[in-house]
């Protein structure tokens, strides 16, 4: 039997599922704190599960995010997103990918993402917490951060079009991929 040192009393029972409020979605910069490589419940593969804290000069400094990723498991498409997001973390945290072997070297390591917030049940009860929606370095630096408008706007709700097919383009379409042989536009570069 162990005796504890403490009185539960002082504890507050909302620590254990994340620590404290909500953020608001947006851009900030945190340090992994904490973090471990262990055997996800079914045993099929391995989780890097970490705590992050915000670090910028605000009223939520100090506020934490628990993340968990599929480093390897016996899905491939669970384990190539999983690595995804760790080499992500890697750049956004200004390490070189080649040169991680071990956990350890993330803590304390500054890197910003935007964060986002997630609704889920648990006791019956609709509860939310934050999530890291992009890691961000050098390369989707300029992408801008989730908002409340973004997030109302995927609600999962379909919208009445008004406008009816014409067989014109739209205003705002993409040009037509070149012909065979020129450069092609891929979906996620930006036209003038």
């Amino acid at each position: 039997m162990a005796a504890l040192d403490f009185n539960l009393d002082d504890a507050n029972e909302n620590d254990a599922e994340g620590g404290g409020s909500v953020v608001p979605r947006g851009r900030y910069t945190l340090q992994v704190v904490e973090g471990e490589v262990k055997d996800n419940s079914k045993k099929t593969g391995l989780l890097y599960e970490f705590k992050a804290e915000i670090i910028d000069e605000n009223e939520f400094k100090g506020s934490k995010v628990y993340e968990r990723m599929n480093i390897k498991h016996e899905n491939k498409t669970a384990q190539k997103i999983g690595q995804g997001q760790l080499k992500a973390l890697t750049l956004a945290c200004g390490l070189p990918p080649g040169s991680v072997s071990d956990t350890d070297q993330y803590l304390y390591q500054p890197f910003m993402a935007d964060l986002d917030i997630e609704t889920y049940e648990k006791n019956g009860q609709t509860k939310e917490r934050n999530v890291i929606k992009r890691y961000i370095h050098a390369g989707n630096v300029n992408e801008p951060p989730p908002s409340k408008e973004a997030a109302a706007a995927n609600d999962n709700v379909k919208q009445p079009t008004t406008a009816t097919n014409n067989n014109q383009p739209a205003a705002n379409a993409r040009p037509a991929p070149a012909a065979s042989g020129g450069p092609k536009t891929m979906p996620w570069q930006r036209t003038a």
